[in-house]
């Protein structure tokens, strides 16, 4: 078949041998399956370089790991880590992400440095400006037992101290002005780090902030059992409860991992058509819990696929979350009637997380479509035989057959070669930027091994 893209859509899908129009760019797929783009619904490009590390330790001293591997970085090391992010996201089939960025209190040139990255990455990316102006209460140690240096370490450190809604009203507003719509690709969307650290104010804010500029909410939401007892002893009803009170969901707030919610969350989130994004890998890295997908599901909740960061889940690559995401929940459901397919885990992949995005042109491979297309060779062995396509690329892909990558109709890989950046360039430097982190960030690596040793 013939794929005929103009606009950046796509206008039709013939028989191959039809005429093509004078002057059009042919990619040859020949011995190629096409599909469309994938989407990450959920990640973090300041965690880029982060693969392999920090394994079996609490959500607590992993979050302190993350903040000593990724604070303090100049303008250039946040492009660097977000090329690498796209680079992966590239290389195995993904052409859209939400990027829950960064993990500290940001600044304009912050915003610059990544929003730029990504403009010149070619992807289609929604950059989650991601805020607190409350306290990290989830991973702070408490108790009466915590050891003095760790107590002193943690209060001396000021890299979490809560940003000022005052400086939030302006630098997110004039972030969606300067970069939301550009060339097409890139969205600002106002992404609360966690509800609970944020104010009602806050949380009040970025819901008039995306309803008066047609923006989407991306957030955490409920990864941790400590994150559902404090939200409890804070407001007195779950979360999602107190979210629903303030009158704020809507189909606008996409919400990454979603685990600890019961039956009446779930029937909250379902009347008020908010989306769950679904990261079954980092959860289970985490040890975070088993969100309840088949339960949101059949509430009839929209649920996208995430990887989250290659912290937490050392890869971006959104076919072994497929994997995953149809697999995870077997064992626990008797009938295989009721098991989350590879159909199911396509979707969330692909319609799914163009709802997360709002755009509802992504993740089809027809006429009227975006062109986000992708193409996979068919020589490698699981490709052998062609039992059904959709199987085997949520249950045998692995990434590695990408071939070529074309977004909005413009060409990022082409034969196995990124086009858009130079990526012998951007590992270099990637690996470069790794020497530095020990020496700039030694206080934060100092909580974070205390943490880790014993007081979570």
């Amino acid at each position: 078949m013939d794929i005929l893209v103009e606009g950046g859509r796509i206008v039709s899908i013939a028989p191959t041998g039809a005429e093509h129009p004078h002057g059009v760019q042919i990619v040859d797929g020949t011995g190629r399956l096409a599909t469309a783009g994938l989407v990450n619904a959920h990640t973090h490009s300041q965690s880029a370089a982060m693969a392999g590390f920090a394994d079996a330790v609490s959500h607590p001293a992993f979050m302190w790991l993350t903040q000593a591997h990724t604070a303090g970085r100049p303008a250039e090391e946040i492009r660097v880590a977000t090329l690498l992010t796209a680079l992966h996201m590239i290389r195995s089939g993904s052409t859209a992400a939400i990027d829950h960025f960064p993990g500290q209190r940001f600044t304009a040139d912050d915003i610059d440095a990544v929003a730029g990255a990504w403009a010149e990455s070619g992807l289609r990316v929604v950059l989650g400006l991601r805020f607190f102006d409350g306290a990290f209460s989830d991973i702070m140690p408490s108790g009466a037992a915590i050891p003095a240096s760790l107590r002193a370490a943690v209060e001396g450190n000021t890299l979490l101290q809560p940003q000022p809604l005052a400086e939030l009203r302006e630098l997110i507003p004039a972030a969606v002005d300067k970069w939301d719509g550009r060339a097409d690709r890139i969205r600002i969307f106002p992404a609360p780090s966690n509800p609970m650290r944020c104010s009602d104010e806050a949380i009040l804010f970025c819901t008039e902030l995306a309803e008066s500029r047609d923006l989407g909410i991306h957030t955490h939401l409920l990864e941790t059992a400590k994150q559902a007892s404090g939200a409890q002893a804070q407001y007195g009803c779950s979360m999602v409860s107190h979210l629903d009170r303030l009158g704020v969901l809507s189909d606008r707030w996409s919400c990454a991992h979603t685990i600890w919610v019961d039956e009446a969350d779930i029937a909250v989130l379902a009347a008020r058509g908010a989306i769950v994004v679904h990261n079954p890998e980092s959860n289970s890295r985490l040890g975070a819990g088993v969100a309840p997908i088949p339960d949101l599901l059949k509430a009839g909740v929209t649920v996208a696929l995430g990887t989250d960061g290659a912290g937490a889940n050392d890869n971006m690559d959104m076919h072994l979350a497929m994997r995953a995401a149809a697999v995870l929940h077997r064992p626990q459901i008797p009938s295989p009637a009721d098991w989350i397919t590879a159909a199911d885990a396509m979707a969330m992949a692909t319609t799914g997380g163009a709802a997360a995005i709002r755009r509802p042109g992504l993740g089809r491979l027809q006429p009227g479509a975006d062109a986000d297309i992708v193409l996979y060779r068919l020589d490698a062995p699981w490709w052998a035989q062609i039992n059904d396509p959709v199987a085997q690329l949520a249950f045998a892909e692995t990434g590695g057959s990408v071939d070529t990558v074309v977004v909005g109709g413009e060409v990022v890989m082409e034969a196995g070669r990124v086009l858009v950046f130079d990526e012998a360039s951007v590992l270099a430097e990637a690996r470069a930027m790794a020497k530095r982190l020990r020496s700039r960030n030694a206080d934060l690596f100092r909580v974070a091994e205390l943490i880790a040793t014993g007081v979570n």
